[in-house]
């Protein structure tokens, strides 16, 4: 179990410095397609060699039903992927990150307009993001209305990539549920790989281009191999909730970066605001260890 929470640990931790380098990239370079692409043909490499380990030990379903959910992840994932990295060209990542956790709403959203029931919890813990999600508009200058459309588009293509995730870890057959997770991300980041490739044509990578998606690619890919290892080790629910710690973790670094003069990633702001931003960010924490402890005891 102490594992399991530090592998979840270590995925917020990764995944947070990810954000810096993808903000750093678009900041550069200015085309967020751009990095989508260069990162998901890194990825594509670390999913190669996942996807071998996962055959080796598991009978990958490639039924039909299999496959639908792999093309809803595949294009629901570049979608996401990119409109966040839209959302970066304009608010830093110390607040992007924490304002991922609106995914809840699009989750509930959709288990509402599907006929599924949302526990009055649930719907407690909306409230709650709603709330640290307006609070953490406010910590900082505002968003305008085309970052505020990104962000929306993130967090719904978001919330589909993981329903898609969920229904292909329930159509695996192995017992293990770490061999299964493996397998999964094996067969997605290979498979948005080669679906990045047509792409190539149009978005060719120029000088220090490809070498500057490297490391969000690296450190976003070793982010979810350690979010694989904890829901493995632990469960969904709660390495799911841990690795949502990233928005607390996003703000700290973010301090961080002010801290050693790199104003460019972070500009500068008053202490308050950095301590209303740690505030929303642990408000929307809780409001997403509400919404998935709920629904794990229903």
């Amino acid at each position: 179990m102490v594992f399991g929470i530090a592998a979840g640990a270590l995925s917020a931790l990764l995944m947070s410095c990810s954000f810096i380098f993808s903000r750093a990239f678009i900041r550069e370079y200015k085309d967020p397609v751009k990095l989508a692409v260069f990162s998901q043909l890194v990825m594509a490499l670390g999913g190669v060699v996942m996807l071998l380990f996962g055959c080796i030990f598991l009978e990958i379903p490639w039924s039909g039903r299999f496959l639908y959910y792999l093309s809803g992840e595949v294009f629901f994932f570049l979608i996401g992927q990119t409109s966040f990295f839209m959302v970066l060209r304009q608010v830093e990542a110390s607040r992007a990150a924490s304002l991922l956790g609106l995914k809840i709403i699009v989750l509930a959203l959709i288990a509402a307009l599907l006929g599924k029931r949302v526990l009055p919890l649930q719907w407690v813990a909306v409230v709650f993001c709603t709330t640290a999600a307006v609070g953490m508009n406010l910590s900082g200058g505002h968003m305008s209305k085309s970052s505020v459309f990104w962000l929306l588009s993130a967090v719904t293509f978001y919330a589909l990539c993981d329903i898609c995730l969920t229904e292909m870890m329930l159509l695996m057959p192995g017992g293990s549920m770490l061999l299964n997770s493996f397998g999964v991300i094996g067969v997605c980041y290979t498979a948005l790989g080669l679906a990045v490739l047509p792409f190539l044509w149009k978005y060719r990578p120029g000088p220090g281009e490809f070498k500057a998606a490297v490391p969000y690619g690296v450190l976003y890919f070793s982010a979810m191999i350690f979010l694989m290892t904890s829901f493995g080790l632990l469960d969904v629910v709660f390495g799911g909730v841990i690795q949502a710690g990233r928005g607390i973790i996003s703000v700290l670094l973010g301090v961080i970066l002010v801290r050693l003069g790199l104003e460019k990633s972070e500009p500068q702001v008053a202490g308050r605001i950095w301590l209303r931003r740690l505030l929303m960010s642990i408000l929307m924490l809780g409001a997403m260890a509400l919404y998935t402890f709920a629904a794990a005891r229903s």
